[in-house]
């Protein structure tokens, strides 16, 4: 077993390495994998589409604290034909998932090792805005798996929304009142006021 991964020993011999973000996006009729640069690269199995440098990544955040931060993909320079796409977004966009990986490549752009994965979000939502007539910005949005983890789907820790979806289950009931306030696990003990 070798100690140094392809890259490692491709650094150790003085080789030139470069590095190169791919994105894959599961958009629900046409997945795309992309990258920033020009071309197709090859990585992973798969063909990546080059975007000529007119595509952008927020930085990416870890989450701390219970937050979930959005990463931000942005695309430059597109025609007026991403308002349709836009429009469409609830179907093919929201909620799917999106992956970030890192490749390492040598001079002749043969990829050096597998792929690293950076980040793995789903897909929120998709705007755009028109800078000219034919000139349109599209950001897309994406959070982590992790992101409203502990609530139901479009729901909310409400008594409303409980026996909406649970009729009979009383487990919200007092949900409102509890706020601020004490409550002892024996109903038979006096709260004190």
């Amino acid at each position: 077993m070798p100690i140094f991964d392809a890259a490692g020993a491709a650094a150790l011999a003085g080789a030139t390495i470069t590095a190169e973000i791919l994105a894959f996006f599961d958009f629900r009729d046409r997945p795309q994998r992309v990258h920033a640069g020009f071309g197709t690269l090859r990585a992973g199995g798969q063909t990546w589409q080059g975007l000529g440098g007119l595509g952008a990544v927020s930085d990416i955040e870890s989450p701390v604290g219970g937050l979930a931060p959005l990463v931000t993909f942005t695309l430059s320079g597109v025609g007026p034909a991403i308002a349709a796409d836009v429009v469409d977004a609830r179907t093919q966009v929201k909620g799917r998932d999106c992956t970030l990986y890192l490749q390492l490549y040598g001079a002749d752009l043969a990829p050096l090792g597998g792929l690293y994965t950076l980040y793995r979000g789903i897909m929120d939502r998709l705007t755009h805005t028109a800078s000219g007539p034919d000139s349109w910005t599209a950001q897309l949005t994406a959070e982590t798996r992790f992101a409203r983890r502990g609530l139901p789907p479009f729901g909310n820790l409400t008594h409303a929304d409980q026996q909406r979806r649970h009729p009979g289950d009383d487990g919200l009931f007092d949900i409102a009142q509890m706020v601020n306030r004490r409550r002892p696990w024996n109903p038979e003990i006096p709260e004190k006021s």
